[in-house]
Order: structure tokens, then sequence, then C-alpha cells
């Protein structure tokens, strides 16, 4: 059966479908029992994911290759090759296992993502000075909703603050479960002392009774994850009062035609994995004309100073949008 909650956080309403993977145009009959197919559910749910088998294949053509060009060389370039081309074929196969574990587990997927940004965000980073100069230029005070906190990434910029203590309400709207004492634990580990409301929801979800009355919303490295940055955008919209600002940072999909877009490209695959949802998206687009009409809209491209290891990350926008 199709089951709906109401859920009340405080100045939240929100109403809670279980059945996030039924599509808009679903028709169910409740006189009949229903399939996985009838419901128009995930069709591939089962499926092992194709870069996966794309890597073990990989390792086995590896393996095989070695053998055939080496059958005739001497035992010790066989033995030697056999060994790098064994050691090798091994890390990759024992890459696609551990996707297709990420893959089907997904509660285990979801902790590996919280310690992994818990980890690599919560430390002080070059990208801080971006993050905290588009939140201080976004005046964070008043009632605030955040869509996607984890652990509390943007809380450092809030230390020792004299905004931190005009912050009426923050509703962190995070479907990760798993990121809710991350969260209030970095809220308390950095002395913010503003009530916090945790909703564990998709931004898409949300239903804001008291629509109207919000000062701002944060969304930092969110709309990659989402199944709609548009209906996301249009809840934000909702949720603000008129000169209600929604401030926002993310990364985005490289310039077409780039190396770095190749390798977005060839990577795609298994970051979303790693990354529990996340993708390449241009964002440039869906922000200028979703919010071009009704929003003052004020938008930068930038090279974040991300790690070597995340150089195709680097591609990032940041900025503010006010509600007209």
């Amino acid at each position: 059966n199709l089951i709906c909650d109401d859920v009340k956080l405080d100045s939240v309403s929100i109403q809670h479908l279980r059945c996030p993977n039924l599509t808009n145009h679903t028709t169910i009959n409740h006189n009949k029992p229903q399939t996985l197919k009838s419901l128009n559910m995930c069709s591939n749910c089962l499926a092992i994911p194709t870069i996966t088998l794309k890597l073990l294949a990989t390792a086995f053509a590896l393996l095989y290759g070695q053998r055939q060009l080496t059958k005739n060389s001497h035992k010790w370039t066989r033995r030697v090759t056999f060994t790098v081309t064994a050691l090798i074929s091994l890390a990759i196969s024992a890459i696609s296992i551990f996707l297709i574990v990420l893959h089907f587990n997904d509660d285990f997927r979801r902790r590996f993502f919280v310690n992994f940004c818990a980890i690599s965000n919560l430390k002080p980073t070059p990208l801080d000075e971006h993050r905290c100069s588009i939140l201080q230029e976004g005046n964070v005070t008043g009632k605030i909703i955040e869509f996607g906190p984890g652990p509390g990434t943007n809380f450092k910029c809030f230390e020792n603050s004299t905004s931190a203590h005009m912050i009426e309400h923050y509703v962190a709207v995070e479907p990760n479960a798993h990121f809710e004492g991350v969260l209030k634990k970095e809220k308390g580990d950095r002395g913010l002392e503003f009530p916090l409301t945790h909703v564990g929801l998709k931004g898409e979800q949300i239903d804001i009774s008291d629509n109207g009355s919000y000062d701002v919303v944060i969304m930092t490295h969110v709309l990659c994850s989402v199944d709609s940055p548009e209906i996301v955008l249009s809840n934000a919209e909702k949720a603000l009062k008129q000169g209600g600002r929604i401030i926002f940072m993310e990364h985005v999909l490289a310039a077409q035609g780039t190396w770095v877009w190749y390798f977005q490209q060839s990577i795609a695959p298994m970051f979303t994995i790693i990354a529990n949802g996340c993708k390449f998206v241009d964002l440039r687009p869906v922000m200028e004309d979703y919010l071009g009409d009704r929003f003052d809209l004020k938008m930068l491209d930038f090279e974040a100073p991300m790690p070597a290891s995340f150089f195709f990350a680097r591609p990032h926008i940041k900025g503010v949008a006010v509600k007209k």
C-alpha cells in the first residue's frame, strides 16, 4: 500500500512519502495486489552496476593478456610480469567488489559517506575562504533552512561570528539519518547555541507549513545529489520571505571538451556510487533559468582550491539570490 506520514517538527510540517520511487503519474488500485512493476518502482534495483562489470572484465583481460603476450618469454619475465599484472588485477577487482557492496547495501553506503565527509570537511581547508565569504555576504541571520548540511561543514563559518547570535532557528534538511549525530556534535563543539531541528527527508519531499517566513536558505554541495534541483529550488523559494536569500556553492560540470570534462565523464559511474548519489551536473543554467525572473541573482564561476586528488571537482559556482 501507499503510505504517507505527516510529521510535525516545531515549525516544519513535512509530508513524507515512504514510496519515493513511485512516479508522479502512478495510479494505484487498492483492490488488487501490487507488484514492483505495477508500482513502477526501480526496475534495476537488483542489477549489478555496469561499471563494476567493466572493472572485473578489465582485471580478467589483464591476466589473460599477460599470459598470451609472455608465453614465449623467459620464465623470470613471465613471473615478474604475472606478479605485477596480478597485483593490478587484484586491486581493480577489489575496487569493483567494494562498489558492488556500496551499491547494494544502502546503510553501509550512507555510513561510509558520513565518515568520509566528517573526515574531509570538518577540518580547516582552503575552500573555507570561499565558503565562509559567501555565507557572510548572504547575511545568515533570522530563520534558516539548510538543504544537505551533512556533518555541519558550514558551522565552522559561524564559530566566533556575531551573526551566529542572530540566528533564531536553524532547520537542517538531511535525508541521511547517520549525519544527525555528527551534525549536533559539530554544533556543540563549535559553541553554537541557536535552536537546531533535524528533518530526515529529501529536499524534494518537504512541505513547510509556515512558507514565506524564512530569511535564508543555504545550499552548499547538495544540488549535485538531489533528484530534481528544480523542485528543491521551488521549495526554497516557497520558504523564503520577500527579500530572503538563497546562498549557494556547488561543484559543477567542467566546460565540455576540456580534459577535466572527459575525466569527469569517465569516473562519473564510480563517483555516483561512492559519493552517495552525487553527479556532475551543469547547474549554471538551472540556477539562471529557475531563479532569474523572481530573484536578483549574483553568481560567480571559480576554480575551487580542492586537493590534488579531487582536481576534477575544482569547477565551482557560488552566489546569492535575493527573492524579489
